[in-house]
């Protein structure tokens, strides 16, 4: 079992401070790609938050015109609520780095190898963090694939689009009826055993999360959608296994470059032998009322508006 609070307050989280001169925020949430709806409701949360800490807060949800929208509006620094595609994976970011007004989360070239997930695991690998063996959708000729996979976007979040495939003739169907879009996905071995997530937020990692659902898999319906689903704070590991998970959940964040805060995903199994992967580093964790970061900034002893106040207050430019 790990520990329960790791005093994170004494380790550089500091208290709402008094906004002297009331700084112009701008939330961007929503957006179009298929996570919108996962955006709005973090988006809502966090712009009650701002508003409670005293921010000016403004909504954006953007479109085509986002650069005369932010110009017209000025703001002093932009909140990114965005999750998916255009929001997550470098889009906006370099947009706000051009135009030199200050954000939260991480970087530009940090997104984008966190949403791409062939190249995070690459990255992974070259620093010896566990990943599932992959394989390309595109070139499965004369290769052994030990079933069940499960079929992933390169590139997307919340679980949308994921497959589970438990056999030869599964997956040639699916390739069958996806050959178009097959360069969107990868597939990688399935894990036996139970899903995983650790927060960082700054140099701290949180406690472990163990997510106990009905599924075979962690999806978008387990997420945000099923009232079933249980996280399991502090996660009941083996002492060395739960350590070593915070250990590859900081490494994975500080490979990527990443900044602010990540929630680290993994799946465990203990069916043969120990065996512990590194799924993805999600550099937009979710801020819904469902959300894993925020449940585990909580059990730390940050409530959500110091969080949000925490993320807003480390917002910067050249990240």
């Amino acid at each position: 079992m790990g520990n329960k609070k790791n005093g994170c307050r004494s380790r550089g989280y500091n208290m709402i401070s008094k906004i002297t001169q009331k700084e112009r925020v701008l939330l961007l949430m929503g957006g179009s790609s298929p996570e919108r709806e996962v955006s709005m409701d973090s988006g809502n949360e966090c712009f009650s938050a701002l508003k409670t800490i005293g921010y000016d807060v403004i909504k954006l949800d953007p479109g085509p015109s986002i650069i005369n929208d932010i110009l017209e509006i000025n703001p002093d620094i932009v909140f990114n609520s965005l999750h998916g595609i255009w929001g997550e994976d470098g889009h906006i970011q370099s947009i706000l780095e051009h135009l030199r007004i200050k954000y939260t989360h991480s970087g530009v070239i940090s997104s984008a190898k966190a949403m791409n997930k062939i190249i995070s695991k690459q990255i992974f690998m070259d620093n010896d963090i566990p990943v599932a063996k992959s394989y390309d959708l595109n070139n499965l000729n004369n290769i052994n694939i030990d079933f069940p996979i499960i079929i992933k976007p390169i590139n997307g979040g919340s679980s949308i689009g994921i497959q589970f495939i438990k056999s030869e003739k599964q997956l040639l169907n699916y390739v069958n009826d996806y050959k178009s879009s097959l360069n969107n996905f990868f597939a990688e071995d399935f894990i036996h055993g139970s899903d995983y997530t650790c927060g960082v937020i700054g140099r701290n990692t949180t406690e472990i999360a163990e997510i106990k659902t009905n599924n075979i898999i962690f999806d978008y319906k387990s997420k945000y959608q099923s009232n079933l689903t249980e996280h399991i704070i502090p996660a009941n590991l083996k002492p060395n296994i739960y350590e070593k998970m915070k250990y590859y959940a900081l490494k994975a964040h500080d490979s990527l470059n990443c900044r602010s805060v990540s929630r680290v995903d993994f799946r465990y199994s203990t069916e043969s032998e120990d065996e512990l992967i590194c799924l993805e580093v999600n550099t937009q964790p979710g801020m819904t009322k469902k959300s894993l970061l925020p449940e585990l900034a909580s059990n730390m002893g940050i409530p959500f508006t110091e969080l949000v106040s925490w993320i807003i207050r480390d917002a910067s430019i050249d990240r």
